[in-house]
């Protein structure tokens, strides 16, 4: 009886667990436009932190191919103008970066 009480009580609770994942899902994150454009300000301000920097450079944006591509252009910005410190990049990248951010800027959504 013990066994079976047990058994029960499991596959309850595995019941439940199962469908608070469901309804909850896994947290994501997805950039959007203007979280885009808020960092690439942070940067030609010199405010964005090395952090901030670095984690967007690697993580893909999957759900919004335009937001990719300034992704990935940012990526070849900085690898060929990164010095890191509280600018980030060389003078050069930094104006790479603020065509960019007028570009993006200039495009509707």
């Amino acid at each position: 009886m013990t066994f079976l009480l047990t058994l029960l009580m499991t596959f309850i609770l595995v019941l439940i667990a199962l469908m608070v994942f469901m309804r909850f899902g896994t947290p994501y994150y997805q950039l959007k436009k203007h979280n885009v454009v808020t960092l690439l300000h942070m940067v030609v301000e010199g405010q964005a932190s090395e952090n901030d920097w670095q984690v967007f450079l690697g993580m893909p944006i999957r759900h919004n191919d335009r937001l990719e591509a300034v992704r990935v252009q940012c990526c070849e910005i900085s690898d060929r103008e990164y010095i890191g410190g509280s600018s980030l990049l060389t003078a050069k990248g930094i104006d790479e970066i603020r065509l960019l951010l007028a570009e993006l800027e200039g495009e509707e959504e």
